[in-house]
């Protein structure tokens, strides 16, 4: 399949929003020892930076993960209330408040994760199952949803009831390292896009087939598109001020798929999504993608 060709309605969202606490450190912490901030906040992210990406550059997402219940699931429906992501999640087999990812930020703008999942990472097959995985849609699965103990069956359970019709876009993330082989067997097959960086594609890579197109990003290096076996568009990226690298892929992958469905080229598409990294990294925080207006601004 040709990517320009597919013409999605839609995104849905089977990833996990949860709020991120944000911490800028002069350096990490020694084991035993403290830093002492020069600032934190609080922010919705996970999920949220790739669904208000694709909204804020007009394709439609849908949330289909639970929220929860607590003062962090308030926080979450409200961003997603204020970023026009739809919310279809089914509560009735989950619990508890949303969950917590603590993220320290250096000042080269790496970023470092403490995640404590929460109402989100409670999933199971009944669940699952309550979802229209149309084939007019694009389905965003990650990683992480694929290691969580609470979780990783109700995935694999998924895969294969084959009713997903949808053509599925899959981030590993940080979890590469801790998917299974089956997965990872299953996904390098049966995913449409994989979008991962460098990495993440070393421990990928032996079971991604020729047909999955791979969004390979490279960070300042900018990225490239492969397919059967070779580069069908690159950008190098553009050299920029970095303020917070939280969430630049999910911008990135966001800002793809939604230059897409607005009738770009795959070349456009890819330029456009680099432009938007880049517009994120210059921002604090992980859902720091940008409109139309300031992504065209950019270019």
């Amino acid at each position: 399949m040709n990517l320009t060709d597919f013409k999605p309605t839609h995104l849905k969202s089977l990833a996990s929003g949860l709020v991120d606490q944000v911490t800028y450190v002069p350096q990490l912490p020694t084991p035993g020892s403290d830093v002492l901030a020069t600032k934190t906040f609080s922010q919705v992210g996970g999920a949220l930076n790739l669904e208000s990406t694709a909204c804020r550059l007009g394709l439609r997402a849908v949330h289909c993960t639970p929220i929860g219940n607590g003062p962090r699931a308030d926080l979450i429906r409200a961003a997603m209330a204020m970023e026009g992501v739809e919310v279809e999640a089914v509560e009735d087999f989950s619990q508890g408040d949303a969950g917590l990812c603590i993220t320290l930020v250096e000042p080269n703008g790496q970023r470092s994760f403490v995640t404590q999942s929460g109402a989100e990472g409670i999933r199971s097959m009944q669940e699952l199952s309550q979802y229209k995985y149309s084939p007019d849609a694009w389905l965003v699965i990650y990683g992480y949803e694929l290691v969580y103990p609470t979780s990783k069956q109700a995935f694999e359970e998924l895969f294969k009831s084959g009713i997903i019709q949808s053509k599925i876009v899959f981030d590993p993330g940080p979890t590469t390292a801790q998917l299974s082989e089956e997965v990872l067997t299953w996904l390098g097959s049966n995913a449409t896009l994989i979008s991962c960086n460098h990495s993440e594609y070393q421990k990928l890579a032996p079971f991604v087939s020729e047909d999955v197109w791979l969004l390979l990003r490279k960070g300042a290096a900018g990225a490239e598109l492969h397919h059967q076996g070779k580069v069908l568009a690159s950008d190098p990226g553009k050299k920029v001020p970095v303020v917070d690298t939280n969430g630049a892929g999910d911008v990135h992958t966001g800002a793809f798929l939604a230059a897409l469905s607005a009738g770009n080229g795959l070349q456009e598409s890819l330029e456009l999504a680099c432009r938007a990294a880049e517009f994120s990294i210059q921002q604090e925080g992980g859902c720091a993608g940008p409109t139309w207006q300031q992504l065209l601004s950019v270019r």
